[in-house]
């Protein structure tokens, strides 16, 4: 039992699942309940048939939004067009975005799965239409207050030159950031089993999502990239009994999603040491700045467990993550180092109470030291960390690792663009089957051999030469006429 998920959470969140994967992701955060039954977050689902909204379990049907398109037959190209193109749809999603996703939460959080269904298109949308109607009016509002305090004819000229323009809009964007309303991305990657077209689909699909995520004024806070094959790889792995809690590793990767961000979302309100980790922390680690978000946890039992073997999960636990391959935070390019910038790090450690006359807290401060004086991590901000040891944890220790960066898992970064290329080249070397429908000749067919002068048609066409000549039509089309 862990008593510390059934507290209060430290961000208040609308989840929005797009598409069947990101819908079944959105329906486990809209399972977690309080101790008094009430939900912790507001769940909503969009898809393209009602079909698959019908299997869910816990989003309120009142929150679940079909375009009644049946399917859009894993094409994310013609699912764009047709939000862009059909009014109907375009009305329909509009109204979705515009009036049933509260933004009045501390974070809106969007999941969908990059199988090149639904998902894949619809959560790209739904990032530009949600800046449409929540954040870019907020950026025209003060840029008209700047151009009324500047003039008119000032304002303009700015705006004829990109430097000064840029300089204009950063300006006004952060006189306004406290008000952006906050985007977290969550997508999952396909299967390498999926195939060539779906990774080429997703291919340019995370690179629109990281162009929208890597853009200030979209205000999207984080992209969390889950990798379904490295996620299917460690459910083969693992015992009977965890396995039997999934049906599959559809639900094991949902589930683990899930369940992460509310663990750490409701352990850092607990307090319960004199090292907190709290709300304002978590907060500051998740919503500001930008990049990719990497979340990692380790568990270990209370028997036995003494304070060295924290501190060394906590090193360990920054060099790996939970939900898809490792990042790569330096590069060597032309013998040099180049590192990827990381903002805040969070280091929170849960602790059974039962563990609590065992441990103290010298362990958090040494590792938090060892973290900010590797040189590995290019750190551009503050590393948060605090323990809770007043909570029933399953009679474990957590270790729960996080922080944003400008990095990408090696699979975003190449991954996908090799396993294509390793599908071309195999079908290349395999070579394709003849398709043509070969004829079955009739063994009984008389054969007929016979001199056209037997059958009078040289009189026909004339034995003249220079008549031949004039002809303007072969032989071959006179003679076809001449039977029809």
């Amino acid at each position: 039992m862990k008593s510390f998920t059934k507290t209060k959470v430290a961000i208040q969140a609308t989840v929005v699942g797009f598409g069947q994967a990101g819908s079944r992701i959105a329906d486990v955060f809209a399972s977690f309940k309080d101790s008094q039954g009430a939900p912790f977050y507001n769940c909503l689902a969009l898809n393209s048939n009602q079909g698959d909204l019908d299997e869910l379990k816990y989003i309120p049907s009142v929150n679940r939004k079909s375009l009644d398109l049946g399917g859009l037959g894993k094409n994310p190209i013609k699912a764009m067009t047709i939000l862009e193109e059909d009014e109907k749809v375009r009305d329909n999603f509009k109204t979705f975005i515009q009036e049933q996703i509260r933004p009045k939460d501390d974070l809106v959080l969007f999941t969908a799965g990059l199988g090149g269904g639904t998902g894949t298109s619809t959560v790209v949308k739904a990032i530009e239409e949600f800046y449409e109607f929540n954040n870019k009016p907020l950026l025209d509002k003060e840029l008209t207050k700047i151009q009324e305090q500047i003039g008119d004819e000032k304002f303009q000229s700015a705006l004829r030159d990109k430097k000064v323009r840029n300089k204009l809009i950063a300006k006004a964007h952060k006189n306004i950031e406290d008000k952006v309303k906050k985007i977290g991305v969550i997508v999952t990657l396909p299967l390498r089993a999926d195939g060539p077209d779906t990774l080429k689909q997703v291919n340019e699909f995370t690179q629109r999502i990281w162009s929208l995520a890597n853009n200030p004024l979209k205000g999207v806070a984080f992209v969390l990239f889950a990798d379904n094959q490295y996620m299917y790889d460690r459910f083969k792995d693992l015992d009977g009994a965890v396995k039997q809690k999934n049906e599959n590793y559809r639900d094991y990767v949902n589930n683990e999603i899930a369940n992460v961000f509310h663990e750490m979302n409701s352990a850092t309100t607990g307090g319960g040491t004199s090292v907190t980790f709290d709300a304002q922390d978590f907060r500051r680690v998740l919503l500001e700045n930008r990049g990719c978000l990497v979340i990692n946890k380790k568990t270990m039992s209370i028997e036995g467990i003494r304070e060295d073997m924290l501190e060394s999960t906590i090193i360990d636990s920054m060099k790996d993550s939970l939900l898809h391959s490792p990042i790569s935070l330096t590069i060597e390019e032309n013998d040099q180092i180049r590192s990827a910038s990381i903002g805040h790090i969070g280091l929170l450690a849960v602790l059974d109470q039962e563990g609590k006359s065992k441990i103290g807290s010298s362990f958090l401060d040494d590792a938090r030291i060892k973290i900010m004086e590797n040189s590995e991590y290019a750190l551009n901000g503050t590393v948060f960390s605090g323990y809770i040891d007043n909570v029933k944890n399953d009679r474990q220790s957590s270790i729960y690792t996080f922080y944003k960066t400008d990095g990408l898992p090696s699979r975003i970064s190449m991954g996908l663009v090799n396993e294509y290329n390793e599908y071309k080249a195999a079908q290349k070397s395999i070579g394709h089957l003849n398709t043509s429908i070969q004829k079955i000749e009739d063994e009984n067919e008389e054969e007929y051999e016979f001199d056209l002068g037997e059958l009078d048609l040289l009189d026909t066409f004339g034995n003249d030469t220079e008549k031949n000549d004039k002809e303007s039509k072969s032989k071959e089309e006179l003679l076809s006429e001449l039977f029809e």
